[in-house]
């Protein structure tokens, strides 16, 4: 694949500036444009330099051959439907929601003859946000999720499989509900189980914590109406997360009271663990 002539990024705080910047300064894209009904959110994307130009009317993505839609995920269905109206035939859209069943589901219907859909998620991000927390290493090496259907134009699979590797990131190939019951385990859940931890210690406690608990308590403090909307999209995978988990909690607590013995319950998390956040070598295909 060569340049994608023009890429529109619907959104741009700190996920879709971040895509503008590292399509940018990869020479993916001839041109990058962004779309955000914030001004001052396209003023800062523009100043870090991960626009060529950008606005608040969709009618700038006329040119692209392919958009990204970057809003939560309550408003991407109806994002990616205004955008498709206006787009070329035959282009390309994807999203980077964090769940994905529903969604694709929705697009899927929607969008049948119009563009080319495709789900994604960028396994990527920080406790930041907005554009000026964007930065193109957070992209690096980690997994970009793609969830085709039996819908889907193989022709839309290649250039974003393409799209990620140029981005430096690892193109994984999930359906969507496997997507959704995977991303719960490792990124939904961890979430909420900061909060509960959090909300679990006492103020003097707190008060005390150590680099660990100082960790924990950055995901704790995740944007709360980007996290119930995620909680609600994918509650029934969320809930078996949180099933298993408490399993897990409960063999803790049986080899604390010495009705199993703790240093193998330890030593085999210690084995699976991904060290300092990078993925295991072989993500699920």
């Amino acid at each position: 694949m060569d340049r994608v002539g023009t890429v529109g990024i619907v959104g741009v705080g700190l996920i879709g500036a971040t895509i503008g910047l590292a399509l940018r300064q990869r020479a993916v894209a001839g041109q990058v444009v962004g779309v955000d009904i914030d001004a001052q959110a396209i003023a800062a994307a523009r100043e870090i330099g991960a626009l060529d130009a950008g606005g608040s009317d969709l009618d700038a993505l006329r040119p692209a051959d392919l958009v990204v839609v970057a809003v939560p995920p309550d408003d991407v269905v109806s994002t990616a439907v205004q955008a498709a109206a206006v787009m070329k035939r035959g282009s390309i859209l994807t999203d980077v929601a964090s769940t994905k069943a529903e969604i694709v589901r929705a697009l899927d219907e929607r969008l049948a003859g119009r563009v080319r859909y495709i789900g994604g998620h960028p396994m990527a991000g920080s406790e930041g946000r907005g554009a000026r927390m964007a930065d193109p290493a957070l992209l690096s090496g980690r997994p970009f999720l793609l969830t085709p259907t039996d819908r889907t134009d193989p022709a839309a699979v290649s250039m974003m499989t393409e799209v990620a590797e140029r981005l430096g990131m690892l193109p994984v190939l999930l359906s969507p509900d496997d997507h959704d019951d995977l991303v719960a385990q490792v990124s939904h859940l961890p979430y909420l189980m900061a909060v509960a931890v959090v909300g679990a210690a006492t103020d003097r406690a707190i008060g005390i914590g150590g680099p660990a608990f100082a960790g924990l308590g950055r995901i704790a403090r995740g944007p709360v109406e980007l996290w119930v909307q995620i909680c609600r999209s994918n509650r029934a995978a969320i809930r078996r997360s949180l099933g298993q988990f408490r399993r897990e909690l409960d063999r803790l607590e049986r080899a604390l009271e010495g009705e199993e013995p703790l240093e193998i319950l330890l030593q085999r998390s210690r084995r699976r663990a991904p060290v300092d956040g990078v993925p295991l070598d072989k993500p699920p295909r």
